[in-house]
């Protein structure tokens, strides 16, 4: 019998997007401490083909149930296509906790309690998702911003069966005081990344070409490619290349600019390699809640990191990252920047530690 269930909204590997990549370095991390995790998932073609990183972790594929029998449903989609009656008999084979990876996952959190009143049922609060949703609204036109607007207003209609958690785990500190309307027990455990113990710094240009500045993003969200092509059109007299790995990236406009190169979907051992030898970061996008952790996964590089204001704004992040405008601002910047001290962000955020404090929560042996 295992030590946790982990119930995820995708398939956790590779970590190549947002809440994605908490999920993956979370289970890594608590797998390395020795805890037994049966991980349930639900694969439905976003992430690319790739086999279990995990030896002594089982993870079992669901299907979501797509289609105009969820869609028009009075619970949000993104909760209703995952509570499938598979998930429901798997989770009741035992009374082991289970930890719920987002709102996506918490359909059976209500009747979960009813069946089994003294089971540590946990929550991942990933972001406040009625507010993700209203953003994303707002950034998208058509069918999809119609789409966007309905299922802010489910999720929010929803939220409160988070009450029914043995406690919530928000990946914001500065959400925790919203979770706490539907629940008494609310703890932070800061998100999971691909921190510094498992990527050394590494200062050399590894590809041995022009220096270049490095921007991670996934591009399919209308926020992130209209600020991407934003700063194409302000990238001009750079000693830098500038090389933008990520999703979404057919559709951006760098037609005739010698000097920025985009990789679209890199593998994982490319991203390590483009890591490693990447002068600075630059990051852009919107803050749409919770922590965008790409930021997190450009610190623990130890490059300088620049991040527009919109995206960076309400992070929590701001005292280790420094802030631009225009693309003009970082070819100024990074002429005079004063490296930033990151010792309280390696304190603050830590997978060892944030393991830990997420163990004790749920009651498991700690460390």
């Amino acid at each position: 019998m295992p030590d946790l269930h982990v119930v995820s909204f995708d398939r956790p590997w590779p970590p190549k997007y947002g809440g994605i990549v908490d999920v993956y370095w979370k289970i890594s991390t608590l797998e390395k401490l020795g805890v037994q995790i049966r991980l349930h998932y639900f694969d439905y073609g976003k992430q690319g083909k790739a086999p279990n990183p995990w030896n002594q972790i089982e993870a079992i594929p669901y299907k979501r149930e797509i289609g105009w029998k969820s869609q028009l449903s009075i619970r949000p989609y993104i909760v209703k296509s995952r509570q499938t009656k598979a998930l429901w008999e798997a989770l009741n084979r035992d009374n082991t906790p289970i930890l719920f990876e987002g709102q996506h996952c918490s359909g059976w959190l209500k009747e979960l309690r009813k069946t089994w009143p003294d089971r540590g049922l946990f929550v991942r609060c990933h972001n406040v998702e009625f507010n993700y949703y209203h953003r994303m609204a707002k950034a998208s036109s058509g069918w999809k911003a119609v789409f966007f607007k309905m299922e802010s207003w489910r999720l929010k209609k929803q939220e409160k069966e988070l009450g029914y958690a043995s406690a919530l785990f928000p990946l914001s500190e500065n959400e925790c005081s919203f979770f706490q309307k539907w629940s008494e027990n609310v703890r932070w455990i800061p998100p999971f990344f691909r921190d510094s113990d498992e990527r050394p710094f590494v200062p050399q240009n590894t590809r041995g070409n022009r220096p270049y500045l490095l921007m991670q993003g996934n591009f399919t969200q209308p926020n992130q490619a209209r600020r991407l092509n934003d700063f194409f059109l302000d990238f001009k007299g750079f000693e830098y290349d500038l090389i933008v790995a990520g999703q979404g990236l057919d559709k951006t406009s760098n037609a005739g600019m010698r000097s920025v190169i985009c990789i679209p979907c890199p593998e994982e051992d490319l991203l390590t390699e483009l890591n490693k030898g990447a002068e600075a970061h630059v990051l852009c996008g919107e803050f749409m809640g919770g922590v965008p952790l790409r930021i997190l996964n450009a610190l623990a590089s130890g490059k300088p990191v620049w991040v527009n204001r919109e995206l960076a704004l309400g992070s929590g992040l701001e005292p280790w990252i420094h802030l631009y405008s225009k693309a003009s601002e970082i070819k100024e910047g990074l002429k005079t920047t004063v490296k930033l001290d990151l010792t309280d962000f390696q304190t603050k955020y830590s997978n060892q530690a944030s393991a830990g404090d997420l163990m004790q929560a749920i009651g498991l042996s700690k460390p």
